[in-house]
């Protein structure tokens, strides 16, 4: 499913964090291309969290991703992720969304996009994560950003990762009047592009 979802990104699935060090060592055993990307499950790493952390940061990936299903477990190598100031190196991908959600999250991550959903930033610490997410969204967040329904509609099939054509086709208007309320949507939340609005809109979808 994730093959045909993200062309041209190749993938290896890995029962430990061994096996992956194995292959990028040894001679005549190779991954496919740059391992730009790790994604750990849950299980790797719950049982010993710091041992876990001491075999993940010997990858050579530049992003890790702990994919989740327990809230609490990923709340705990959150805080020692912080603890050892290394939480720019690792993204969150929580197991319980929707479908087309979740691969859009995962596609955030392959373009390095860091991201830490609002629920898991309340877990950790609920006085400051609305300061957080304000910091990171420039100060604005989509409940409070007075987006129209029309606004609503298309952040949230750009977060789906579609693009501006095949959502003029599905609200039957025009391509220019998608990306007139794409920039009218990003100069409201304060971001840059429209990949910080999707992060944006998944971080809140956590907390909604």
């Amino acid at each position: 499913m994730i093959k045909q979802e993200y062309a041209g990104v190749q993938l290896i699935r890995l029962k430990s964090i061994d096996q992956l060090k194995i292959l990028e060592h040894s001679e005549g055993m190779t991954v496919p291309g740059p391992t730009s990307l790790a994604l750990v499950e849950q299980e790797v790493i719950e049982e010993d969290i710091e041992k876990g952390l001491e075999a993940v940061k010997l990858l050579a990936p530049k992003r890790v991703v702990l994919a989740y299903h327990d809230d609490d477990v990923a709340a705990e190598f959150y805080r020692h992720v912080r603890g050892r100031q290394e939480l720019g190196r690792f993204g969150f991908l929580p197991m319980n969304l929707q479908l087309d959600c979740w691969l859009s999250m995962l596609r955030l991550l392959i373009l390095d996009q860091g991201c830490v959903p609002n629920a898991l930033l309340a877990k950790v610490r609920p006085q400051a994560s609305s300061r957080v997410s304000e910091q990171v969204t420039g100060g604005c967040r989509c409940a409070d950003a007075n987006l129209t329904p029309r606004e609503n509609e298309i952040l949230r099939l750009v977060a789906r990762g579609k693009q501006n054509k095949l959502i003029a086709a599905d609200l039957a208007v025009s391509e220019h009047t998608v990306k007139l309320h794409m920039h009218n949507i990003m100069k409201k939340l304060g971001v840059r592009n429209r990949t910080e609005a999707a992060g944006l809109y998944f971080s809140e979808a956590r907390t909604g």
